[in-house]
């Protein structure tokens, strides 16, 4: 009995660290290929992490909820149907690395099962695990901020020097895409879960530091989504109605300030490096938006497919776009980058991908709505965070470097099915 209750102890550690390691790993990795020149570890170590996953799945019990089972096996449905294409696609190395890090989520969704559904105080392990997180969010992006030392350098226009903050990302939509992913994640497991004030407080606090993240990025669509979740966050509660009358009355003050006092105004902030390149896309999102180049060319690249979508069962492999667009879209960025993760998803892995991960969406959907025994609040901001999943998609130019922001959600669906009644301890915080 005691040698059982031992070895339990180390798998549980041995657990932890791959789920620790391989998420430290995949936010320094960048860095220190950049700052102490050795290759990417990241690469190498997603496929130890993929392999050790298959061999503990041999290893461990198949005894799953149904629910999370269902989840595993969309999950691993959509990821291994991609890996055909290493049969029967010309893939290099790095896009090998792009399939592994894709193919690398039922393995981390099976992992992340494991500790939640064996950790003494599961709570605790996924608030300790989203401070993890958070801090390779935030931190680099204020001090590169506070220091002008730059983490990653990647292009000239995603630099210090340009005002541009992106932190341990190449790019500040990464950045701003994975920190909006975690936001509803500290809302549930901080402010609607917390079973004290003074976690409570620490969620608003971690909530805040992403949203000033978020700002920093100047993702127009991060820092809008970003915003109406916390306005629906406020507004779904005790107070709703007094929320909904400050939110009107903040509206009706804001229609009455004349636009050319707003837009002189942004105009005024270009003195500034880091603020001009905010109030300048500000300025085009609210006052000429057919000017901004980003918007255009990504209206060409959906417009093109919503009226030419192709019959695919397997796609056209990863980042390998020219056969579809060529031609018909003004740049050639689109040709490995749709920046729609839907449109990548199904161009490069064909429908079957597709069906596995609308599968998954599914189940995600319906076990937050059929949790009854939780707070419609919680059911509430549960839904939201896949929704803000599906449309942080649409933020970077791809998400398949970027395996991480997917962490959120599986730590909401994995907790809710481990835990089918809300703790009554907790229902009082709401």
């Amino acid at each position: 009995m005691h040698n059982g209750f031992d070895v339990k102890i180390k798998s549980q550690s041995l657990y932890l660290l791959l789920a620790y390691g391989m998420l430290g790993a995949y936010m320094i990795g960048p860095s220190l290929s950049y700052r102490v020149g050795i290759p990417r570890i990241d690469n190498p170590l997603t496929l130890l992490f993929i392999l050790s996953s298959c061999l503990i799945f041999l290893l461990e019990s198949k005894t799953f909820p149904a629910k999370a089972g269902k989840a595993l096996l969309a999950l691993t449905i959509m990821a291994g149907w991609s890996l055909l294409h290493i049969i029967f696609s010309s893939v290099s190395a790095t896009l090998f690395a792009d399939l592994m890090m894709f193919a690398v989520l039922p393995c981390y969704f099976y992992i992340l099962y494991l500790i939640i559904s064996r950790a003494p105080d599961q709570l605790k392990f996924i608030q300790r695990f989203i401070l993890f997180f958070l801090a390779f969010i935030t931190l680099p992006a204020f001090i590169e901020l506070l220091t002008g030392f730059q983490f990653v350098y990647a292009d000239e226009a995603y630099s210090v020097d340009s005002g541009t903050l992106k932190g341990l990302f190449f790019n500040p939509n990464n950045l701003s895409t994975t920190a909006l992913c975690l936001a509803p994640a500290v809302l549930v497991f901080f402010n609607l879960l917390g079973k004290s004030k003074k976690e409570v407080a620490l969620g608003w606090l971690l909530f805040l530091l992403l949203g000033l993240t978020i700002f920093a990025s100047v993702s127009r669509t991060a820092i809008v989504c970003y915003l109406v979740l916390l306005l629906l966050y406020l507004v779904y509660r005790n107070n709703g109605l007094l929320s909904i009358f400050m939110l009107a009355a903040t509206a009706l003050l804001f229609s009455m300030i004349p636009s050319e006092l707003i837009q002189n105004f942004l105009l005024s902030l270009d003195s500034n490096e880091f603020l001009e390149r905010f109030s300048s896309r500000l300025y085009l999102f609210l006052y000429d938006l057919e000017s901004d180049n980003s918007v255009s060319y990504r209206q060409e690249i959906y417009h093109y497919f919503w009226n030419n979508p192709p019959l695919l069962y397997l796609g056209y492999g990863p980042k390998n776009f020219r056969e579809f667009f060529g031609g018909h879209i003004s740049g050639s960025l689109g040709f490995g980058n749709p920046h729609s993760f839907i449109i990548e998803l199904y161009l490069g892995f064909g429908i079957v991908s597709l069906l596995g991960f609308l599968s998954y969406v599914i189940l995600y959907a319906a076990t937050m709505i059929g949790s009854r025994r939780y707070a419609s609040k919680l059911r509430f901001i549960a839904l939201l965070a896949m929704i803000i999943f599906l449309i942080a998609g649409f933020i970077p130019s791809t998400i398949l470097r970027l395996p991480f922001i997917w962490l959120p959600c599986f730590l909401i669906f994995i907790y809710i099915v481990c835990h089918p009644t809300q703790p009554q301890s907790d229902q009082t915080n709401l």
